[in-house]
């Protein structure tokens, strides 16, 4: 049988990141017609929802993988075909495929055996002879085997929930419940286990919250950080956005100072970069990535050349952005390649924090909320606005010098703002 008649739907790779997904949602059901480029399944990884689009034109023969469960990068997760394609050939193809990614071969290999079984209806016993030898195989989704290999926990003598006995991680975490309620639980065991009569709420932790923590992680322990603190006279930048608000204008003071983090930045590229590694990337345009705190965790929208934009502009840019991030509507350019990363907590009366640097770019800068305090202006105490930032750097390519002159530069874009 020719090869093209029968067409892979793998997990894609979305960036160098990515190293599994989450299918979160199937658009079209078995045996129906699929065109090129249709919105064939929904998968999550890192921070947003992404549509994956069918490779080829077919029919839908095969769907491998279930709706909430998670495989690496190349694993097969759907199958199409031509219609005349006989049920033993799907069989054949299905057992004798590769995940494309050597890199990931290893890890996929439980997934693929697997998903050899098709989350649609038995098919007659003759047709199922070829999913026999799956039989004696551990199925088990790739973070359910790391959390096990974590907890010391032996795979066999857990039982899976899920179809045709696959192990999910959430039947690790029953299991170790169980064996720390017996006193028998591994040493490696790290699941905290509450009281019998106190209530425990379970949440499976999704791709984007999952991804989190692991960059997080990362950067955390990888990343030399060191910080350093600043106060911003907040008056001149109080005072315009007053004016601006009297004209009709709708900007907030964080649009304001967005966009005179914009301006030092391209007085500092050394601050606004990227490094990979073996180089720093030094960039001139200014791409500001905005945290924005979601229901699903943490993402990071980018205002694309900030600094060559208005008050107004920025203003819009992160409404829209902020919008689409709570909704889980982000397209995967709108938070890749962020050249900074500014968090504001001010809005919640957060006056000082530090923030972690969100990698491969060098710095982040934290933002705490506007306050009256005492100055001193002109050998006079006064009462004056003012905002504590702290910019977080990363030493291996940021020295002391570069980061304070960019506060520094920063603290004069905000007291000699001017119009947008």
């Amino acid at each position: 049988m020719s090869a093209d008649r029968i067409r892979p739907v793998t997990m894609p790779k979305w960036g160098i990141e990515m190293q599994e997904g989450t299918v979160t949602a199937w658009n079209f059901e078995l045996g129906r017609h699929v065109s090129k480029g249709d919105a064939l399944l929904d998968v999550e990884t890192e921070k947003i929802v992404n549509s994956v689009e069918s490779p080829a034109s077919g029919t839908l023969r095969r769907m491998l993988a279930p709706t909430g469960d998670t495989f690496p990068v190349g694993t097969l997760i759907a199958v199409l075909s031509d219609p005349d394609v006989t049920e033993t050939d799907i069989d054949a193809f299905v057992r004798d495929f590769k995940p494309f990614d050597a890199s990931f071969a290893e890890g996929s290999t439980a997934a693929a055996a697997a998903a050899t079984a098709p989350a649609v209806p038995a098919r007659p016993a003759a047709d199922t002879a070829a999913d026999g030898a799956a039989e004696g195989e551990a199925r088990v989704s790739p973070i359910a085997k790391r959390l096990a290999e974590k907890l010391g926990i032996d795979l066999s003598q857990v039982t899976g929930t899920g179809r045709n006995g696959r192990i999910s991680k959430e039947d690790v975490e029953a299991y170790a419940a169980t064996l720390q309620q017996a006193g028998s639980a591994p040493a490696a065991n790290a699941v905290a286990v509450t009281g019998a009569a106190e209530p425990v709420k379970r949440e499976k932790l999704t791709s984007m919250r999952s991804t989190i923590a692991r960059r997080l992680s990362e950067s955390k322990r990888d990343l030399p950080h060191y910080r350093l603190v600043a106060d911003l006279d907040m008056d001149a930048l109080a005072t315009k956005r007053a004016a601006m608000v009297a004209a009709g204008e709708r900007v907030s003071i964080n649009d304001l100072l967005l966009q005179a983090i914009a301006v030092a930045l391209r007085q500092h590229p050394r601050v606004n970069a990227q490094f990979t590694g073996d180089e720093l990337l030094q960039f001139e345009q200014v791409d500001l990535a905005v945290a924005v705190a979601t229901p699903g965790g943490l993402v990071t929208p980018i205002v694309r050349n900030a600094a060559g934009l208005s008050v107004q502009q920025i203003a819009t840019s992160v409404r829209e952005l902020a919008e689409r991030a709570r909704a889980g509507k982000l397209a995967r350019d709108e938070i890749t390649g962020g050249t900074f990363t500014v968090s504001n907590l001010g809005m919640f009366g957060v006056r000082q924090f530090d923030a972690i640097i969100n990698p491969p770019q060098v710095a982040i800068l934290a933002i705490g909320a506007m306050e009256e305090r005492p100055v001193v202006r002109h050998g006079a105490l006064a009462v004056g606005r003012v905002m504590t930032v702290t910019l977080s750097s990363d030493h291996r390519v940021v020295d002391g010098a570069d980061a304070a002159a960019f506060l520094a530069a920063l603290k004069a874009a905000v007291t000699g703002v001017t119009a947008g």
